[in-house]
């Protein structure tokens, strides 16, 4: 859910209203036009050279009307051309709903669930390129009743035998006294089992989604950014990484959308971090697919 969608709603309808020329945000599937797709494949994706694994984490907007979210059509459209575009081993979602789900399934070619529950936290992964080593799925005790607040967790072997495991997941939102106590307990579960993870599977762990913290904000005792890398006991992979990509100017004037981090733990080299800023994301400028910046990270094992 977009945090900071009020005020560019009404140029947001605008702009989708000036597009049903083209295609109909609904439940059919048309082909969208051919400026849609521009910024994507403008931008060079290649793979840090070394990376055993391409991580991303993405929050694909809800399609429900009280959190503003748009039909999942035309949408899912950007989002088939964006995974296969960049080609991901693994990615974090959050904020699925059932038609993300009936056209998700198997796209790109060779990707499947990590879990088969339809629930609004979930990962994607390449079956082509890894074996699902374990995987699993559970909602935090202390939560609100949205059923984004939980935790999807795989464990990935890639071809050449090096074994890693990704979590999912999406936390409240909030300083109401309520939801600091559940943000902090939710940091509390999930540092919790990326532990265990990492001592079970002895294996890297790379934590991702939406946190619903911002860097530097305080939004409560126990419940912030920086409570929440301490807990994990590991490091944010935009910090560590070798490289980082993003539109800096772009990225300090929206900062205050930048909900989304990737925590990792144990032996992981972060090569490249991707912070996905390009005008095919970014809701209001012609067509997005989702209100968050998608992130990425290249990783050596």
């Amino acid at each position: 859910m977009n945090k900071a969608r009020i005020a560019s709603a009404a140029f947001a309808a605008i702009a989708v209203l000036a597009l049903s020329t083209c295609f109909c945000a609904c439940s059919d599937a048309r082909e969208l036009p051919d400026w849609a797709f521009d910024s994507l494949y403008a931008a060079d994706v290649s793979r840090a050279e070394g990376s055993d694994a391409r991580v991303m984490s993405v929050n694909m907007l809800v399609h429900m009307e009280s959190w503003g979210g748009e039909p999942v059509e035309p949408r899912v459209q950007l989002a088939e051309k964006f995974f296969d575009h960049y080609s991901p081993d693994v990615v974090a979602l959050q904020e699925l709903c059932g038609d993300w789900y009936k056209r998700l399934e198997g796209k790109p070619d060779g990707y499947a669930f990590v879990h088969d529950g339809k629930t609004k936290t979930n990962m994607i992964y390449d079956a082509d390129r890894l074996s699902l080593v374990d995987s699993g799925y559970f909602e935090y005790e202390k939560r609100d009743n949205s059923g984004c607040r939980a935790v999807a967790w795989g464990v990935f072997l890639t071809e050449d035998g090096k074994k890693f495991a990704v979590t999912s997941t999406h936390f409240d939102l909030g300083t109401e006294k309520k939801k600091v106590e559940y943000r902090t307990s939710q940091i509390a579960q999930l540092a919790e089992h990326v532990k265990y993870l990492a001592g079970k599977y002895d294996c890297p762990v790379i934590a991702a989604g939406d946190y619903n913290v911002l860097e530097g904000e305080n939004y409560g005792d126990g419940s912030n950014y920086d409570d929440l890398v301490a807990a994990i006991g590991g490091a944010d992979a935009r910090y560590a990484s070798a490289s980082v990509i993003c539109d800096e100017p772009f990225v300090d004037e929206h900062s205050d959308n930048l909900w989304d981090h990737m925590i990792f733990v144990g032996n992981a080299q972060p090569l490249e971090y991707r912070i996905v800023t390009e005008p095919f994301f970014r809701y209001g400028e012609e067509l997005a697919m989702t209100d968050h910046y998608p992130i990425s990270c290249d990783l050596a094992f």
